[in-house]
């Protein structure tokens, strides 16, 4: 942990290093468009970037599949700012180093369904074939949904090809201790003026290792631990088709189908130790399987009132399913059979969400306001047999949600007379809340939540925007949070039982982002600089206690209220000045810093699980000669080492240790059509270690925690072709 504060200095000042490239300025009108395909992507995604009311970061398709990533959270490490709580995660995105329930994931817009109770889209599920671009906007707007804390992703899918009628895509590959990997992606649009239709779609095999050990001690020593595998294969399918019907000059009809369907087949296996920890106690193998899938339709009808007003009138209805059997059996170190387990989780979800929103054109402002509801419905139930006897079922897995959420909202794009806008706006939301456990005990909460938002957008010189955006947030308790049974987990330090606080309330954030962003080289290099704050009241998070069994649970409390300031560092930048016109750096670095009073305690301390630095370096070169473009690139997250008082008079400690990944690739452009990725995704296969401690009142350590898990190297071929 020793070098930690070191690199992440380092890491700032590449990030910044191309700082004298930036003399050169290019006016807009003059953009010349790159050879490389991957710098034409970068020039468009720079130019959505520089249009927009509020700050945001945009990477298109060609240069987010640059490493042939198959899920998009892979990808997404790149970004500036994000990160997954683990090296082999990439499911739950977070932004900024604060946890996943502060970033809020779009698909085209709007919120998925998806049976994790978080409120988020699992990224796991989307391939990065299928995305046409991604969109971190950091600062949101009245018009938006107001759950991004720490910032919103939104995940723009492909709905039809990219330079002709159809495009195809195909891949394969190998996880090193793993095995094969796969994909198939194809896009098709047939219409004429009046009548569109697109087609799209994919199958995908993909693969992830969560396997790691964890070894527990005590004051007298060692005291067991456990062996533990986690492999996952995913199969996936999905299906993406829309339908545009142009009735009239005025009027416009759009059905969107989405169809995605995901089964995990897991093999876990846990090797429980002796106390010792010289031998192995007994031995649980567990296959499991979980299907996903999700059905949605939106349909939408825009109506040009007149020149200046366009009315947009929506439609979205979604159905979500997830299953999951669990089929276990423990053994003695005899090899004796010990136990068997089936068990069966079944989450049921739907939405409706209706919508109306209108645009208007006044002089010199760009009004906007609408209005909407959704209810989302959610059901849960379980079974378990175990032996062969049908014993109670999990009661924090059996329940049923029922939430409504209804908005209004108003905004105002004012073009000021000097050249520079002004966004500003009010969205109310008003959210009830009903749920009934297996008790059948019931609970109501509501909530009405003012959110004001301000934008504004300056021009410094032709090549130079500065921004600035201050904005109201919030974020509701993970649905899961609201039921106050305990889920009986391992019990320990490492693996703690689970539990939520019905009493919770949604917290509240305030937000202040301030950026400056400068082009040059056609628009293919940026030098961008962006100061964050956010004041959080009532701040969720999960407390570890020790109950009087011995047995450790976690659960989520209004710990108090808190802030995280920070910045990130942005910069891309062609050497064209040094004669290198084929090499361009690019870097991106975010630093943040967080505090806490917290209320069970008095101390003020840090945000649990949050890292303190992010980093990205890397390079492209393109040669002209073989039209391929070579690409390095470094990611690094610092890891973090927190240490504070529990309500019990104890100390706990948690830390986790750094760690980085190095991804390579190459792009030919066989053809005008045509091309081909190689790529090696974590190049060194780093191991991940973490280790968790508890002191008594005293200060003398009571237990300790120490947990390795390793990573793997992935190697990938695609061909991609359109026609």
């Amino acid at each position: 942990m020793h070098n930690r504060n070191k690199n992440a200095l380092l890491g700032l000042l590449l990030a910044s290093c191309s700082a004298p490239l930036a003399a050169q300025v290019i006016s807009l009108d003059s953009m010349e468009i790159s050879s490389a395909p991957i710098e034409n992507a970068v020039q468009r995604a720079h130019a959505e970037r520089r249009e927009a009311n509020n700050s945001k970061a945009v990477i298109e398709a060609e240069q987010l599949n640059q490493f042939g990533d198959q899920p998009l959270g892979d990808a997404l490490r790149r970004l500036v700012g994000v990160s997954f709580a683990g090296a082999n995660r990439a499911r739950e995105v977070q932004l900024r180093g604060i946890g996943p329930e502060y970033a809020q994931v779009l698909v085209n817009g709007r919120r998925l369904l998806d049976a994790n109770s978080k409120r988020s889209v699992q990224l796991d599920r989307i391939p990065s074939s299928l995305v046409e671009r991604v969109e971190i906007i950091r600062s949101p707007l009245a018009s938006q949904e107001g759950q991004g804390a720490a910032g919103t992703v939104n995940i723009i899918l492909k709905q039809h090809a990219k330079g002709g009628n159809g495009e195809i895509g195909i891949g394969a590959g190998h996880m090193e201790s793993n095995g094969g990997l796969g994909d198939a992606t194809a896009f098709y649009s047939l219409g004429n003026d009046n009548v569109t239709l697109n087609l799209a779609g994919g199958v995908q095999l993909q693969r992830r290792n969560e396997s790691k050990d964890s070894l527990v001690f005590n004051n007298s020593g060692a005291n067991g631990g456990e062996l533990g595998t986690n492999k996952r294969r995913f199969e996936q399918g999905n299906f993406l088709p829309s339908l545009e019907l142009r009735l009239d000059d005025d009027n416009r009809l759009n059905f969107q189908l989405d169809y995605l369907k995901t089964t995990e087949y897991r093999d876990d296996i846990a090797a429980e130790l002796e106390a010792a920890q010289n031998a192995v106690r007994r031995t649980e193998f567990e296959d499991r399987e979980r299907k996903r899938t999700n059905l949605g339709l939106l349909s939408d009808w825009t109506h040009q009132w007149s020149d200046d007003t366009e009315l947009l009138l929506s439609l979205d209805l979604q159905k979500a399913d997830e299953d999951t059997t669990r089929d276990a059996k423990r053994y003695r170190a005899n090899g004796n059979l010990d136990r068997t387990r089936l068990r069966s989780e079944n989450i049921h979800m739907t939405s409706v969400s209706p919508t109306l929103k209108v645009k208007t054109l006044l002089d010199a402002h760009s009004l906007e306001w609408g209005a909407g509801a959704r209810r989302e419905t959610r059901e849960e139930d379980n079974s378990n047999i175990e032996n062969g006897v049908v014993r109670p079922i999990t009661a924090a897995r059996t329940y049923q949600i029922r939430e409504d959420i209804t908005h209004l909202f108003a905004q105002d794009t004012w073009l000021l007379p000097w050249g520079d806008s002004l966004t500003y706006g009010l969205r109310l939301e008003d959210a009830h809340t009903r749920t009934r456990d297996f008790n059948g005990a019931k609970q109501q909460t509501s909530k009405l939540s003012p959110l004001p938002s301000i934008s504004y957008l300056g021009h410094l010189s032709t090549n130079t925007d500065w921004r600035l955006g201050i904005a109201r947030t919030l974020r509701r308790p993970d649905l899961r949070e609201l039921s106050p049974t305990v889920t009986t987990d391992s019990g320990t330090l490492a693996r703690p039982d689970t539990g939520g606080s019905p009493g919770m309330t949604p917290e509240s954030i305030w937000g202040v982002d301030l950026g400056l962003d400068h082009f040059f080289n056609d628009q293919r290099g940026l030098l961008s600089a962006n100061l964050f704050h956010r004041q959080f009241s009532d701040k969720i998070e999960n407390v570890l206690s020790e109950q009087n069994n011995g047995r450790w649970l976690s659960r989520p409390e209004n710990a108090g209220d808190g802030q995280a300031s920070g910045l990130e560092l942005e910069a891309r930048a062609p050497l064209d000045a040094l004669g290198l016109p084929q090499l361009t750096l690019w870097s991106n670095a975010t630093a943040v810093h967080t505090r806490l009073k917290s209320e069970a305690t008095g101390e003020t301390r840090r945000f649990l699980d949050q890292p303190d630095y992010l980093f990205n370096a890397g390079a492209d070169y393109y040669l002209a000669s073989l039209r391929t473009t070579f690409g390095v690139n470094y990611n690094w997250n610092s890891g973090y080492n927190q240490k504070y008082r529990l309500s019990s008079g104890k100390t706990a400690e948690n830390d986790q240790d750094a760690v980085g990944r190095v991804d390579i690739s190459a792009r030919t452009q066989l053809s005008e059509n045509t091309s081909l990725n190689l790529s090696v995704l974590n190049l060194f296969a780093q191991n991940e270690d973490s280790r968790a401690t508890t002191y008594g009142a005293n200060g003398l350590l009571e237990n300790n925690s120490l947990t390795e898990e390793g990573t793997y190297r992935t190697f990938y071929v695609r061909v991609q072709t359109a026609f």
